[in-house]
């Protein structure tokens, strides 16, 4: 089986720091609801938010490899990670 990739995000300083502050928006909206899950967390939009869940998913996938998705019925997506991975998803994606 081999090495998971490396625990990095691609993306620079700037964007970076917009990615975290549409993520911030999406969260503390009340609209996505957080669930520690074995080897991560899982994130669950209602209706009229999952476009912008999904959305902030596809993007993550381009930058962080080493992040698991699995996205359910186009509202729920669950992100693992090995190792230290998890713990950083429960940081990352903690309750505001």
């Amino acid at each position: 089986m081999a090495d998971p990739p490396p625990i990095a995000c691609t993306l620079s300083t700037n964007d970076l720091r917009d990615r975290e502050r549409a993520w911030v928006k999406l969260l503390a909206s009340g609209v996505v609801r957080r669930d520690v899950v074995p080897g991560g967390i899982r994130l669950t939009a209602e209706p009229g938010a999952a476009s912008s869940l999904l959305e902030l998913i596809e993007l993550e996938r381009e930058c962080c490899a080493w992040i698991q998705f699995e996205v359910r019925d186009g509202v729920a997506v669950t992100m693992t990670a090995a190792d230290e991975g998890e713990a950083l998803l429960a940081e990352m994606f903690k309750p505001l």
